[in-house]
């Protein structure tokens, strides 16, 4: 489907004078429903290597979760329903009833604000496990070089440690990611692969900015894999 993904009125939105005026939830739904549409094809096209997600959006207006604010908003892709049950088999009740939320699983994101669109992998602090399957990997040679090659395939990315420090992700070398495995910690770090664009690009990139966007993260694939707990995984049930 070819589409126009953001406009500039879109990045208006999200400035301070609109953020908490319900008048504009019709606007952001709208912007809602393209980041839906986006993220449908970008699961689809995942599906078809093998991988079966899920998608979710965040609020598109003032709420108590958000503070009364919408500063931004996002779809959210990640493993699907099947693959949590799985994991929350492992877990337990009162534990695996966390990986319901997005944000507790590492996840695909698509994202706009005021001032840039932003793609790619995040790792909250509350998605330790699949933090820690990364880590563990990183500190394995044998393990360590498949995170430089699959690294190596996302060439628009960046690597971020709690919001900071961007690197090229397809730079980042054995030594770089064996360094990480012993600074990083699992459960007190957030990791996140992404290609930040200013608004003025994403303007300009017009209808071909979806497609961007999907071939993008297409080719984050076998990282994602990588950073995706599997009770198969360095942490999982034969840890």
């Amino acid at each position: 489907m070819i589409y126009t993904m953001f406009f500039a009125a879109d990045f208006e939105l999200f400035t301070s004078r609109y953020q908490g005026d319900e008048e504009w939830n019709g606007s952001r739904l709208a912007i809602r429903r393209r980041l839906q549409t986006l993220g449908n094809e970008v699961c689809a096209e995942y599906a078809t290597l093998g991988v079966v997600l899920d998608r979710r959006e965040s609020l598109h207006h003032p709420h108590h979760t958000n503070g009364k604010r919408v500063r931004r908003q996002r779809t959210m892709i990640f493993r699907d329903k099947k693959s949590r049950k799985k994991l929350q088999s492992f877990l337990g009740k009162d534990l695996g009833k966390d990986l319901n939320s997005a944000r507790n699983n590492v996840h695909m994101q698509i994202c706009i604000d005021d001032k840039q669109c932003w793609w790619g992998i995040r790792i909250d602090e509350s998605a330790w496990y699949d933090l820690n399957v990364l880590i563990k990997r990183a500190e394995e040679d044998f393990s360590r070089d498949e995170i430089v090659a699959a690294a190596k395939l996302a060439q628009n990315f960046d690597f971020e440690l709690n919001g900071g420090g961007a690197r090229p992700l397809s730079e980042m070398t054995d030594r770089d990611w064996r360094d990480i495995a012993g600074a990083v910690n699992p459960g007190e770090n957030a990791v996140e692969i992404v290609h930040r664009m200013q608004s003025s690009e994403a303007i300009a990139l017009g209808e071909d900015l979806a497609a961007t966007i999907t071939q993008e993260l297409l080719s984050l694939l076998e990282f994602f894999k990588l950073c995706s707990w599997t009770l198969d995984s360095p942490n999982g049930a034969t840890a």
